[in-house]
């Protein structure tokens, strides 16, 4: 099994932010149009809904956290759905089966908290990487600044000066800067990895484990067994248990 990448990292981050909106504007919307319509009963097909299209968001976003922490890039695919199984239910023990499922109500708590989660996830993605470049091109920075501009980015002695009595030029100040940068530059792998930990630790705690589904006429384990095993192991790798 291959360690986590700390680009699929940045990139499982990024996309945090426009996932969170999609999720959040589903799961208000919904709720907004089917709990007041509720009343008249034409709210409940509509709750049932909102909930069966939350989760699928949820445990789509779930099975990329879990593929992730095990190295892949992409999710395996799961068993196909049986077309026939809605048919063979009925459609009231369908709504029945979601309005009773806990983890469509979970859902809903991911699609409410995803967006202040994928703000704070984009936000360190884009931030980290920046600062961390921009400080190890200072010695760069300084040179155009001064040769085209004739402005001196690092004019100010940043009271080494009192504390160290080091009397530094401009452009020896761009080079330590530079190489603190260097430092920062080194550290945005483990910190990316960090970053997508907690991001897959937070999905992986909202979603669960897929519930055990007793097998229809024409369906199988298969599907349930691999989600099963996909979850124990993502936390597995999450948690450190042998």
């Amino acid at each position: 099994m291959r360690e986590p990448s700390a680009l699929q990292a940045w990139k499982m981050l990024v996309l945090s932010l426009p996932k969170g909106i999609a999720a959040f504007v589903v799961a208000v919307a919904g709720l907004s149009a089917s709990l007041p319509l509720s009343v008249f009963l034409i709210g409940i097909p509509l709750l049932a809904a909102t909930l069966v299209l939350c989760r699928s968001i949820m445990v789509r976003e779930a099975r990329f956290a879990a593929a992730w922490l095990q190295g892949k890039e992409q999710p395996a695919d799961s068993a196909p759905p049986d077309p026939t199984a809605g048919e063979q239910q009925g459609w009231r023990s369908w709504l029945l089966s979601v309005l009773k499922d806990g983890r469509s109500y979970r859902s809903i708590l991911f699609g409410i908290l995803q967006l202040p989660i994928g703000i704070a996830a984009f936000t360190f993605a884009i931030v980290l990487p920046i600062t961390a470049f921009a400080v190890l091109l200072s010695p760069i920075a300084y040179e155009v600044s001064m040769r085209l501009f004739d402005f001196d980015l690092f004019s100010s002695a940043w009271g080494l000066d009192r504390l160290l009595d080091w009397n530094l030029t401009s452009a020896q100040r761009s080079w330590i800067a530079g190489g603190v940068g260097l430092v920062f530059v080194l550290l945005l792998t483990p910190l990316l990895k960090g970053l997508g930990r907690w991001y897959a630790a937070w999905i992986l705690s909202v979603s669960g484990p897929e519930p055990v589904r007793s097998p229809n006429s024409e369906g199988s384990y298969s599907g349930v067994v691999d989600d099963l095993g996909t979850a124990l192991r993502a936390n597995t790798l999450f948690y450190g248990i042998p």
